[in-house]
This record gives C-alpha cells, structure tokens and sequence, in this order.
C-alpha cells in the first residue's frame, strides 16, 4: 500500500482488538500507578506531588487498555495502535478517534465504521496541529508551493518568517508583495493576526532543528509529499496520483 501523492490515500484498513496488547498496557499501566501510590505512601509530604506526575502516564495507559485496537495504515501499511505507553496528548486509535499520525509514512487517520480511513484534506483545525518535523537546517529548503496554507487557493502574497530560535510565524514575521522564494503562501483573504490559530500555522525554530505545525490537512499532506527528503518521517518515496 504505497503513499498516494496529491490525492487521498484511497484504502480503508480493518481494526482489530489485539488482547496481547490489551494485557501490555494493563499491566505497565498498573505499574506505574504502583509506583506512584508507593512513592506517595512511603516518603509522604511533597512526595504526593511526585506521585501524582508519575502515575500520569498509568492512568492513561489503563484507560488505553479499554481499546486495545491495531490497523494497517492505509498509506503504508505499518501498525498503527501498537504503541504501549499512552501519553494525554496521544489519541488512542479507536472507532470514532481522529487525527491519528502514523509514525511511518506521516499521513493522519481517523477510525471509522469500516475501520481506518486518511482524514479529509478538506479538514481545518481550529489551531495549527498538524505537525512536521524537520531534520536539522532544512527549514529554508523547505518546498511550500503556491497555494495558500490557510485555504488552499491560489497565493498571492508571502509571508517572510522571523529570523532566530523561537516562533519565526508570528510577530516578527512580515507579508510581501508576490510571493518570492522562501515565503509562506497566502491569498489576501488570509493571514491577519499575529497567532497560530489566526496564520492557520505555527513555525518553531530550536536551533537548527524547527517544527511547522498548520490548520489544514490538504496543507500539511502537501508540504509532507514536497519534502519528504527534509521531514523526520520513514517512508521517503510516494506514488504519484493519476
């Protein structure tokens, strides 16, 4: 199941309930929680609050191990759901759960009815969450085509990011006339305030590595196809659509 460039991956996958995977996580899910409530009990005080931070990751756990569910991703082919430890910001792929990244190949998925299935590339976050991860000094190689990140339409304009660490996407970034090389795209209708969720995108440098995050998935599914030889992900080829 290759990676369709320019177009939705066409496949849905079946879930199906892995009960290995199910004792896995009920059983580090109650270890941590064990530990935790061991830390508390035994040192007391302010050891409460050391305990409460390490049983984070239990409780989520065991709450994961209700929904012990694993699928092909559609684009790829790789596992998705098999991951152990569930963190708070980590959706637990599941009928019903969206926005799921497959760490092979980086396209997003939702579980639906029939099982797993590419998220829409008309879907819009109401702030930045779609997310690449740049190897380090790729950022201004970074292919960011013509089309507005916020909509989709045709750019006519460009936005300069901010030089330094930090988010380059907000204050210090300016608009230019035309989009030159190097600009993130924008159509006049879009890209008004300074913000994440008012840009549709957030650009974070950390040294030489940096992270952009935006609001719609055709965006992001776009900037992952230009730039898979600059982007953490394993998968580095995609067939092209017809």
């Amino acid at each position: 199941m290759p990676v369709v460039r320019g177009r939705r991956t066409p496949d849905t996958t079946a879930l199906t309930r892995d009960g290995a995977l199910l004792a896995k996580r009920a059983a580090l899910g109650g270890a941590f929680v064990a530990a935790a409530a061991a830390i508390g009990l035994g040192v007391g005080g302010v050891a409460w609050a050391l305990a409460a931070i390490v049983s984070l990751p239990g409780l989520y756990t065991l709450a994961s191990a209700r929904r012990p569910f694993t699928a092909p991703c559609p684009g790829c082919g790789s596992t998705l759901g098999d991951a152990v430890v569930h963190l708070p910001d980590e959706p637990v792929l599941a009928r019903g759960a969206t926005d799921v990244r497959c760490a092979a190949c980086g396209i997003y998925v939702d579980g639906v009815a029939a099982g797993v299935r590419e998220v829409p590339f008309n879907r819009v976050l109401d702030a930045p969450g779609y997310e690449l991860t740049l190897m380090q000094g790729a950022l201004p190689e970074v292919v960011r085509g013509a089309r507005c990140v916020a909509c989709g339409e045709a750019a006519t304009r460009g936005l300069r990011l901010a030089k330094g660490t930090g988010i380059a996407s907000g204050e210090g970034a300016v608009f230019e006339a035309g989009l030159a090389a190097g600009a993130v795209p924008y159509c006049a209708a879009h890209g008004a305030g300074v913000t994440p969720a008012e840009r549709a995108l957030q650009v974070a440098r950390s040294g030489a590595s940096a992270a952009i995050q935006v609001s719609l998935y055709a965006t992001y599914r776009r900037l992952l196809d230009d730039n898979r030889e600059r982007v953490v992900v394993a998968v580095r080829a995609v067939t092209e659509a017809p």
